[in-house]
C-alpha cells in the first residue's frame, strides 16, 4: 500500500511526494497541527521547487491529509 500511495503521489512530481511527507513527518513530531493549514516546501537534489498549502495529519492517518493549494511545481 505504501508503494502505490508513493507511486501516486510521484505522478505529480517528486517534490510534491515530499510535501506530503515533510507534513507528515512535521505532525508526528508535533510541529503542526492535525488539520490546521500550513505550507510545504520541497523538492529533489536539485533544491526546493514545489509549495503546496495543506491540512496534514500524523502518518497513521494518512488518508486526512488534505490539499488545498498546489502553490508551485515544476513543469513534467
Amino acid at each position: 500500500m505504501d508503494e502505490i500511495i508513493a507511486y501516486v503521489l510521484r505522478t505529480l512530481g517528486h517534490g510534491f511526494k515530499v510535501c506530503v511527507e515533510i507534513a507528515l513527518m512535521a505532525t508526528d513530531g508535533g510541529l503542526a497541527r492535525m488539520g490546521e493549514p500550513c505550507i510545504a516546501v520541497g523538492g529533489t537534489g536539485k533544491g526546493a521547487d514545489t509549495a503546496v498549502v495543506l491540512s496534514p495529519a500524523p502518518a497513521q492517518n494518512f488518508l486526512d491529509v488534505r490539499i488545498h493549494e498546489i502553490l508551485c511545481k515544476p513543469y513534467l
